[in-house]
């Protein structure tokens, strides 16, 4: 085995082209080898699978400050006390038919 090792690259649109004289496709969201001729003068057509799975990565939200960190937050929205005088909302259930 080589000290090289290949990497794969992910297709970012498909492509029907001639490499080398013979037809070729490839399916967006196929992977191809970072030594394949199909990239030659195509590589902006390609990403890293890094690349795309950094992307689709769920972004979280820090719930604690780092240490001597400040951390700002979002005083709670008050709560409104019920004065006693609004009546209940009738609640509306299925009539019998006649």
């Amino acid at each position: 085995m080589s000290g090289e090792e290949t990497m794969a690259l992910r297709c970012t649109k498909s492509l029907a082209v001639y490499v080398n004289g013979s037809p070729r496709v490839v399916q967006a969201g196929q992977l191809v080898q970072d030594d394949d001729p199909i990239l030659q003068g195509r590589a902006t057509c390609f990403e890293s699978v890094d690349a795309h799975l950094a992307a689709r990565r769920p972004r979280v939200e820090q719930a604690t400050a780092d240490p001597g960190q400040p951390r700002d937050l979002t005083p709670p929205t008050p709560v409104t006390k019920d004065d006693g005088n609004s009546k209940p909302t009738p609640r509306r259930g299925r009539g019998s038919s006649k």
